[in-house]
């Protein structure tokens, strides 16, 4: 078996594949990376070199333009990164991020004595943002092959953002959010040390947390933990059972949203080398899912009716959402795969109508 280099880059691209007539001739970039574990062994007559692409695993006999991420050259202009920057850190995930703080503001306040430091509160939403943000950059640029293989339409996997940038924006991003988070008090800075050493650890390192199921539910509850104890302390109000509650509630219900998303990645995680409960069985990971998601809003509901009623609303929020998960599980065969993003698609409506249901205790 013959040995490539991880990554080939094809310039003047019209000389390839012939440009079409009247067009204006230009040199394009194509970056492909060629995915070792793709090779066909069993077949040594056959080119054993495969591209990991945006359309799938091909070889050099089947590729043809419509398979290979073909972009221009990135756009260096400083809006233009700023624009693919936030595009590839995926801002409903940011948004709901600081809808995370905001909303256990919310719920702190129900219960204290004193008025939150909105001030202060603001500091660290502002901190978390630079934070999120600059984890998710450094999340894309060590998911660029599976990012390819599954098809997505993410800057640096399509080459519009380049990844030298990206890099510079993370290492900015970062000193940016620490900066601002001091600014909120110690308490809010020492919680941003912890997130950014979770998203770190699930990105890269000689064993990233991605890789294994135990170590997504690590990262995504503990991030979510240590964004509602950042809100709480940047706001200066006291850690009611309520607030516990519903950390606890919704950090869970990040665990299933970890799992929701490994259900439509199945493609680009094997490339990668991960091992997902996906991987071992699509309809097993949709029982366990809506297993625990039933789980989480019953024991959710439970605490809201003895603690504080008012918190029904977002449980009742989530346990639509968990029938939605359910009934996406009890859909079997063709169907379920052609609506893989569903269980994903509910865990991020459900999670943005609870906080947004928190958020109205302000009201």
């Amino acid at each position: 078996m013959r040995c490539y280099d991880s990554k080939v880059k094809w310039q003047n691209t019209e000389s390839q594949w012939g440009r079409r007539e009247g067009a204006p001739p230009t040199t394009t970039k194509v970056v492909v990376d060629y995915d070792p574990r793709a090779m066909d062994v069993s077949h040594p007559a056959v080119d054993d070199r495969r591209m990991a692409t945006a359309s799938g695993t091909v070889g050099p006999r089947t590729a043809s333009p419509r398979h290979l991420v073909a972009v221009g050259a990135p756009d260096r202009s400083l809006r233009s990164s700023i624009r693919s920057a936030w595009s590839e850190a995926r801002p409903a995930v940011q948004i709901i991020f600081q809808l995370r703080l905001i909303a256990v503001v919310a719920v702190a306040s129900l219960d204290a004595g004193a008025a939150p430091r909105w001030t202060a509160a603001a500091l660290c939403c502002a901190g978390w943002l630079c934070l999120t943000w600059s984890i998710y950059l450094l999340n894309g640029l060590a998911d660029r092959i599976e990012d390819r293989v599954n098809g997505s339409m993410r800057p640096i996997a399509q080459g519009t953002l380049d990844a030298g940038v990206a890099r510079r924006f993370v290492t900015v991003l970062a000193c940016v959010g620490m900066v601002l988070c001091l600014s909120a008090g110690r308490p809010v800075l020492m919680s941003a040390l912890v997130m950014l050493a979770l998203g770190f650890l699930y990105s890269v390192g000689p064993a990233p947390l991605k890789n294994r199921v135990w170590g997504v539910q690590v990262a995504v509850f503990g991030g979510g933990l240590t964004t509602y104890a950042a809100g709480v302390c940047a706001a200066g109000t006291e850690v009611t059972p309520a607030v516990i509650v519903f950390a606890i509630a919704m950090s869970a219900w990040m665990g299933v949203g970890g799992l929701a998303k490994d259900v439509s990645d199945v493609d680009g995680d094997r490339a990668a080398g991960r091992s997902t409960l996906a991987m071992w069985s699509e309809r097993g990971t949709c029982l366990v899912i809506a297993s625990a998601a039933g789980a989480i809003c019953v024991g959710f509901a439970v605490s809201a009716w003895a603690l504080e009623e008012r918190l029904i609303v977002p449980a009742l929020v989530l346990a639509c959402g968990a029938a939605a998960i359910a009934a996406f599980a009890a859909v079997g065969g063709s169907s379920r795969r052609r609506h893989a993003r569903t269980p994903y698609t509910a865990f991020m409506y459900s999670q943005y109508g609870a906080h947004t249901g928190a958020l109205c205790m302000l009201l």
